[in-house]
């Protein structure tokens, strides 16, 4: 063989289960798009087949219903959110340093990331439909457990301080205020950038 030819590769053959989880994949992401783009209403299976490039007859078997649908939605935008957590988290670490600016970082950096904007206007809905409502406060349990688990194992000392618990609660509440405040009321030009206040704000009230 001509030096520099390189052998043709053997074709990789996906096995069913990976062509199942790609498709599955592929729909919900198509989902969590819709609804970031369209809103939860607008968020159909049809719709979401025509995002996602799959036949009706490929939706209708993975998701019969729409609230299966949603359900898994919320599942994946959950393990979106903390798979950024899980990459971003180690940069926490650093023994008896001061965590909290970096902390506050990455939760602002998920709270006024599009994700929240999803799980916003599925809030909104969810005032209307008990089964979303059930599903999401499920998946916000699950993710302040993720967080402050997560803040736990990468802060050695995080612990030792008096009352952290309470404080990180308010901290996540603050921060999930004010993403809340700057979705449903966008700010005029000529307004100030409110996280830098409340950052520092927030800091000395968890390192105090």
């Amino acid at each position: 063989m001509p030096r520099g030819v390189n052998r043709a590769q053997p074709p990789h053959h996906r096995t069913q289960e990976q062509r199942r989880a790609e498709t599955q994949a592929k729909v919900l992401d198509a989902t969590i798009r819709s609804v970031l783009e369209h809103g939860y209403a607008q968020t159909t299976t049809r719709q979401v087949a025509a995002l996602a490039g799959v036949s009706a007859g490929a939706m209708a078997h993975y998701y019969p219903r729409r609230a299966d649908l949603v359900a898994a939605a919320i599942e994946r935008l959950v393990e979106q959110r903390l798979d950024a957590w899980r990459a971003m988290a180690p940069t926490l670490r650093g023994g008896s340093g001061n965590f909290t600016p970096g902390l506050l970082d990455l939760l602002w950096a998920d709270f006024s990331g599009p994700l929240f904007t999803v799980v916003v206007k599925l809030w909104v809905a969810a005032a209307d439909d008990h089964g979303l409502y059930v599903r999401l406060a499920a998946a916000e349990r699950r993710m302040a457990h993720e967080i402050t688990r997560l803040a736990v194992e990468t802060v050695s000392d995080l612990t030792t301080r008096a009352g952290w618990e309470g404080r990180l609660r308010i901290m996540l509440a603050a921060v999930r205020g004010l993403a809340l405040m700057e979705h449903f009321e966008p700010r005029m030009r000529h307004q100030p950038d409110p996280w830098p206040e409340t950052r520092e704000a927030l800091i000395s009230l968890f390192d105090s």
